[in-house]
């Protein structure tokens, strides 16, 4: 069965630097306190993977899904979600281990 085995953001919502989430088989689970992002990384799998409606993703906007500097720091140009699959068992009809599928706003 394949899964993601990494979450790759940047510049998406709350999250000005690059970030890479390594993720393992089975049950993973995002803690943290309220306001540290764990909802934006939820938006970040439902914007690479195909909703269209910023609105579903907490944003009146698509220029609302790019980091807008916050209160110190400069806004970004762009963001990008990337979701890194595993494909050892070759359930992707390609040839390589893991398939990579991503989204720039």
């Amino acid at each position: 069965m394949t899964y993601i085995e990494k979450v790759y953001i940047r510049g998406f919502k709350s999250f000005a630097k690059p970030i890479g989430l390594e993720l393992g088989k089975g049950f993973n689970c995002f803690i943290g306190p309220n306001g540290s992002g764990k909802t934006n990384i939820g938006d970040g799998l439902i914007f690479v993977l195909g909703k269209t409606s910023s609105k579903q993703m907490r944003a009146e906007n698509a220029a609302n899904l790019i980091f807008n500097g916050g209160k110190k720091g400069s806004a970004m140009r762009e963001a990008e979600v990337a979701v890194h699959f595993s494909n050892r068992e070759k359930e992707f009809p390609i040839a390589t281990e893991t398939v990579k599928i991503s989204r720039i706003v």
